[in-house]
């Protein structure tokens, strides 16, 4: 077996997406790492994979990410979250994503995704992406036939 699908694709198209379209990191969502300072978006595979083909070889899923922004003010992840979605429907996002093997299927509506943090609130406004891939995945224990005669 070889050409697993590798999801760092995926969040690679999407971190340089975000950065290209707000100027901001996007880290992965409960991560060790160091948080940034505000406003930061993360990402978190919801839904890494949704058949819409029978398998096979070479097979199209959808997966769902969803990004959530992180601030101190809710007006500025609001802004960030609909410049982030904004970019993302662009000739530009979606170019940006085909480099690197994905298609935009739909975006949903931006929400509010507040948490209450100690004694102050981190505000947080996010929205969930479908995306398109084609699965790399090959087979290669099962012999092909590279030809055929036919009498």
């Amino acid at each position: 077996m070889s050409n697993e699908f590798d999801y760092t694709a995926v969040t690679r198209a999407l971190i340089k997406a975000i950065r290209e379209g707000t100027g901001y990191p996007l880290i992965e969502a409960n991560s060790a790492g160091e948080q940034p300072d505000y406003p930061f978006c993360t990402f978190t595979v919801t839904s890494p994979s949704i058949q819409i083909e029978r398998y096979y070889e070479g097979a199209l899923f959808e997966m769902v990410v969803s990004l959530t922004w992180h601030g101190t003010s809710q007006i500025g992840v609001l802004n960030l979250a609909k410049k982030s979605e904004s970019y993302l429907r662009s000739d530009a996002g979606r170019k940006t994503l085909a480099d690197n093997g994905i298609a935009l299927v739909d975006i949903t509506g931006i929400s509010s995704r507040d948490n209450f943090i100690s004694i102050d609130y981190e505000r947080t406004i996010g929205f969930d992406v479908r995306l398109l891939a084609k699965d790399t995945f090959t087979d290669d224990s099962v012999d092909t036939i590279e030809s055929f005669k036919v009498n």
